[in-house]
């Protein structure tokens, strides 16, 4: 089966390169030094000598290759794609291009990946309230996309996985949510880990008489307040549970009173995998 795996692209080759004092690194550089890296990423040299250092030992020079290689090293190549996330800074493309390289070489097939703010560019060139807002701005944007990448991917019968081990903790967060969003593979590791684990799914699975009121919602808007009233009433204890987790909205006059209630698109995309699983509880 085709595989399609979006990965979060960190420094760990950078650091990595350092601590070892080579291609040319004192160990000292600093990762938010946007003109140094911006100097390293203009010289060819020096990304063939990264590449190089990767090849060397991809598992131990590149965090994101340790999780990468040991899920599918003894699967084809030909078969798996690979969606780089990396940051909008120059250490972060850069990074990403040595990876970018390395893989191609392996053949596998690689797509054009999706860069997000890192704060350290938009810090250097702008001022720290713009680098606030980019940072936060393209979070929310990360999640949206990648959940439309990993539907469409599905949709185009690929199996779709995510790599949430490198780069900043913010990114990493937004990349796995996106994975749960959408019931993907969602494969991880530590350090301090000797194997690679895979994430259990980690959200509230409507069941019951709440897959009543998702079934109800899924096929029609409850505008009529005193039928929006009726229905809140009925299923009340349902209802606060969709809504905290939010599969549900709820809109409410100034009396507190619901006169509006709609299915929300995380609540209609859960709602329609539970109904496609094979082995869901849905009936």
């Amino acid at each position: 089966m085709k595989e399609f795996h979006i990965i979060t692209v960190g420094t760990s080759i950078i650091t990595n390169a350092q601590r070892r004092k080579i291609v040319g690194l004192a160990g000292n550089e600093k990762v938010a030094d946007e003109r140094f890296w911006e100097e390293k990423i203009d010289n060819p040299n020096f990304i063939e000598k990264l590449v190089e250092f990767v090849k060397e030992n991809p598992k131990s020079h590149s965090a994101e290759m340790n999780t990468f290689l040991r899920v599918t090293e003894k699967k084809k190549n030909q078969d798996i794609s690979v969606y780089f996330v990396s940051t909008r800074t120059k250490i972060g493309e850069l990074c990403k291009v040595v990876l970018e390289k390395f893989l191609k070489e392996k053949k596998y097939n690689l797509f054009t990946g999706f860069e997000i703010s890192g704060y350290f560019w938009e810090s250097a060139y702008f001022n720290e309230k713009f680098a606030k807002d980019s940072f936060k701005r393209d979070i929310s944007a990360l999640v949206d996309r990648l959940m439309y990448l990993a539907n469409k991917k599905k949709e185009e019968g690929f199996k779709v996985y995510f790599n949430p081990t490198g780069g900043l903790k913010a990114h990493v967060i937004a990349c796995a949510l996106a994975g749960f969003l959408t019931n993907s593979e969602i494969y991880y590791m530590n350090e301090e880990f000797k194997d690679i684990v895979f994430l259990p799914f980690l959200l509230y699975l409507p069941k019951g008489k709440e897959l009543e009121v998702l079934n109800i919602l899924s096929n029609k808007i409850l505008k009529s307040g005193e039928e929006a009233k009726a229905f809140v009433k009925k299923y009340k204890n349902e209802i606060y549970r969709l809504k905290t987790y939010g599969f549900i909205e709820i809109d409410e006059d100034e009396g507190g009173r619901a006169f509006r209630v709609r299915i929300t698109n995380k609540g209609k995309f859960l709602f329609e995998e539970l109904k496609g699983a094979k082995n869901g509880s849905f009936k």
